[in-house]
């Protein structure tokens, strides 16, 4: 009887989970694969090898077509021909929202600085929606309908947070109590957190054990990795390292994604030095911000 492969195991597992979720997006998958692998090697991609990795992943040849004009129209990608080949990459438009996301995905930690300032902000009513937007935008905790916690100084907050709409109240420290810590787990994504580092929690113990990674397979399950990493680490509320409870999975969750992502690192890439083309040739190589990811 053959033994099954680990990691084609470990991948299928992890579509099978995303599948039954319905968060088995193709669109966010290509998305995830030209900002996790592509941008810092020019940012530009054969559509082969966008097919290449996406079928590894379960994805047809028709599903990528339908998100590639989805993402296109929307004015995600940019795509282009030379000859009977066509390209892609993200489109300029969405450079600084990539750019704002990258740097929450791949820091060290999500923690602020110590001893930042903090600003109260106390609405006269429950924050309309315009309001919880722009509240959102800044990062700030909610700690009732009608409170939240910025950390930020009063004079950055936007015009319309600030008086007469609001009343503002700086904070020097913040000593949570129960109904705050609850919020502070929800802001910090726990439940979500729990899953995914119980999810992968076996994984890198495998990949230590293997002699070789084939690259196909390093080079999928690191686009797996960053899809469902990226949508948990983006919804984290980051908070002085005060404020973090000691119970709070997000550290070593990230620590365990920054793990894996080391080990699948060198066989991904030669996944793309062998596969992944622009109309020029070989993709080039990484960029000096690629190696700083998760500061490595």
């Amino acid at each position: 009887m053959t033994t099954p492969d680990p990691i084609a195991t470990a991948i299928q597992t992890r579509l099978d989970a995303l599948d039954a979720g319905n968060r088995l997006s193709a669109w966010s998958l290509i998305i995830s694969f030209l900002g996790d692998a592509i941008s810092p090697r020019g940012g530009e991609v054969s559509a082969g090898a966008v097919q290449m990795v996406m079928e590894r992943l379960g994805i047809g040849h028709g599903a990528v077509r339908t998100a590639i004009s989805r993402l296109s129209a929307d004015g995600w990608i940019e795509r282009t021909r030379e000859g009977r080949n066509s390209f892609y990459r993200l489109s300029p438009d969405v450079a600084e929202t990539v750019q704002r996301a990258e740097r929450r995905i791949y820091a060290p930690s999500s923690c602020l600085p110590p001893e930042g300032p903090q600003t109260l902000v106390i609405g006269a009513d429950a924050f309309d929606p315009g309001a919880l937007d722009m509240l959102e935008a800044l990062g700030a905790l909610m700690l009732n309908p009608q409170l939240a916690l910025c950390f930020t100084a009063a004079t950055a907050l936007p015009e319309s947070l600030r008086p007469p709409a609001t009343t503002l109240a700086a904070v020097s420290a913040l000593d949570p109590g129960t109904d705050t810590i609850a919020r502070i787990a929800v802001a910090r994504q726990r439940a979500d957190l729990e899953a995914i580092r119980t999810a992968y929690a076996g994984v890198p113990a495998m990949l230590e054990g293997q002699s070789a990674i084939a690259p196909g397979d390093a080079m999928a399950l690191r686009c797996l990795l960053v899809h469902e990493w990226r949508r948990i680490a983006l919804r984290i509320i980051a908070i002085p390292a005060e404020l973090v409870q000691p119970d709070d999975p997000e550290p070593e969750t990230r620590a365990l994604v920054a793990r894996i992502y080391a080990q699948l690192v060198p066989a991904s890439e030669a996944w793309l030095d062998d596969n992944a083309t622009t109309p020029n040739g070989a993709l080039p190589p990484p960029d000096g911000g690629f190696a700083a990811r998760f500061a490595r």
